[in-house]
C-alpha cells in the first residue's frame, strides 16, 4: 500500500509544491515534512522550497499558533515566493489550532495577500480528497479570460512524477507545430496556472476528470480524457484525440518524428520476438497504467497479466496475493514493489509515483515517440541482464 495514499495532506502536497514558484509550510510534526520530501527528492534535490513548524509535545500541550506565526515570519524572510500554501495535518486539528485566523493576522499585518490555507488532517480521509481540496482553492482563485486560439492545457502532472520533465519535453516537442500549451496544471509557474481559463481545450489525464469537470463547471471549457503516451501507438491515439477535438490536422513533422522511432524500433525486432507472450504485472495510478498496458500489449506482444490501479485498490497484503497467483515475470511499479519483485526474484521497472530508489536527471523520458526508445531500452536492459545474472 502506498502509504501517501491513505493521507489527506500527502494529496495536497503533491498539488501545490508542484507550483513552481510556490513555498510549502507543513503546520505539523515532522514525520509529515519528511515524509513528504522524500518522495520527490530522488528527482528535485535542488528544488526544495518547503518550511515546517515542526509540533512538538510542548505546542500540543498549549498550542501551535505561535510557533505558525514565527514560521511564517521565517517563510517570507527565506524565500521570495510568489505564493505560500500553508497545510495543516493531523496534530493541529486535535489541538484546535485557528491557523486560518493566524493566517489572516499576518497578512494584514504584513500587507501580504498570496498565502493561502489547506486544511488537511491526514486521518480525516484519503490523498486523493486532499488533491480535490488543492485543486478546488486554486480553481477559486481563476478569473474568467480571453481565449486563445488552438490552446490547451495538460491537466495531472506533477512535479515529483518519474521522469516528468523530460516526458513533458518529448510531449511539447510532439504538439509545439499544432497547439499552444497555455498551462501545465498544476506543474507550471503560479502566473501560468492562473492562465488556465484562457484554454480552448483542457487534456486531463485518466483519473483527473474531476479537475476537467471543476474547469467546466466554472468557465465551460471543453476537456477530453487521454491515456498517458507510451510508444508509437498511444502517442498517435494521444495527439489524434487533442487535434480531432480542435479540428486540426496532424502535421507533417510528427509522422517524420513518428518514422524515424519506428525505423529505430524494427531494427530491434529480433529482441522484440522475445517479449511476445510474456506475462507481466502492471501497478500504479490510473494515468498511467492504461497507456503502459498498450504499448506493452500491442508493440511488445507482452501479456499483461495484472492490472491494478493502486489509488483503488490499497491493500498490500491483496495487491500482493495478486501478482503473487498471477503467471507474472516482470513487476512495471512504484518504488513500493521493489520488495515484491525481491520476494518473487523477478525484473523490475519503476516508472510511476513515488520512485524515491532511483534518481532520473537526463532527458531519457519515456512519454511520446522519442521516449518509446527509452522505455523499450529499459524493458530490455533489465529482462537481458536478469537472465545472464540469475543463470550465475
Amino acid at each position: 500500500m502506498n502509504c501517501d495514499s491513505e493521507c489527506r495532506l500527502f494529496g495536497a502536497y503533491r498539488v501545490v509544491i508542484s507550483i513552481k514558484d510556490s513555498v510549502i509550510l507543513i503546520h505539523s510534526t515532522v514525520g509529515c515534512n519528511w515524509g513528504t520530501l522524500a518522495f520527490h527528492m530522488s528527482s528535485k534535490i535542488n528544488d526544495i522550497r518547503q518550511t515546517s513548524t515542526v509540533i512538538y509535545e510542548e505546542e500540543i500541550l498549549n498550542g501551535g499558533e505561535k510557533i505558525l506565526e514565527e514560521a511564517l515570519e521565517n517563510t517570507v524572510k527565506r524565500y521570495e515566493a510568489k505564493v505560500i500554501y500553508v497545510i495543516t495535518g493531523c496534530i493541529p486539528e486535535i489541538i484546535n489550532d485557528d491557523a486560518r485566523k493566524v493566517i489572516s493576522n499576518f497578512k494584514l499585518k504584513n500587507n501580504l495577500e498570496n498565502i493561502f490555507l489547506l486544511n488537511e488532517p491526514g486521518f480525516t480521509d484519503v490523498a486523493i480528497r486532499g488533491m480535490k481540496s488543492a485543486f478546488n482553492l486554486l480553481i477559486d482563485e481563476m478569473k474568467p479570460r480571453e481565449i486563445i486560439n488552438n490552446s490547451i492545457n495538460l491537466i495531472g502532472f506533477f512535479s515529483d512524477d518519474y521522469k516528468v520533465d523530460s516526458d513533458l519535453f518529448n510531449i511539447e516537442n510532439m504538439l509545439k507545430d499544432s497547439v499552444y500549451i497555455n498551462s501545465i496544471f498544476p506543474y507550471d509557474h503560479y502566473h501560468n496556472i492562473m492562465r488556465v481559463p484562457s484554454a480552448m481545450l483542457n487534456v486531463v489525464l485518466d483519473g483527473f476528470e474531476f479537475v476537467g469537470e471543476m474547469l467546466k463547471e466554472k468557465f465551460g471549457t471543453p476537456y477530453i480524457t487521454v491515456s498517458y503516451p507510451y510508444g508509437i501507438v498511444g502517442s498517435r491515439n494521444f495527439i489524434n484525440e487533442i487535434l480531432t477535438s480542435l479540428s486540426i490536422e496532424v502535421p507533417k513533422s510528427f509522422y517524420e518524428k513518428e518514422i524515424l522511432s519506428l525505423e529505430l524500433f524494427n531494427k530491434l525486432h529480433s529482441f522484440i520476438e522475445g517479449f511476445r507472450g510474456m506475462p507481466v504485472a502492471i501497478l500504479g495510478d490510473k494515468a498511467r497504467i492504461y497507456g503502459l498496458k498498450n504499448f506493452l500489449e500491442i508493440e511488445l506482444g507482452m501479456v499483461v497479466d495484472v492490472l491494478i490501479d493502486t489509488e483503488q485498490k490499497k491493500d498490500s497484503e491483496v495487491i500482493r496475493d495478486e501478482v503473487v497467483r498471477s503467471n507474472s515475470v516482470m513487476i512495471f511499479g512504484s518504488s513500493f514493489e521493489r520488495g515484491l519483485a525481491n520476494e518473487l526474484d523477478i525484473p523490475f521497472l519503476q516508472y510511476t509515483y513515488p520512485v524515491f530508489d532511483k534518481i532520473s536527471i537526463s532527458k531519457s523520458g519515456y512519454a511520446g515517440v522519442e521516449g518509446m526508445i527509452f522505455l523499450f531500452e529499459d524493458i530490455l536492459n533489465l529482462t537481458y541482464f536478469y537472465k545472464i545474472n540469475s543463470k550465475h
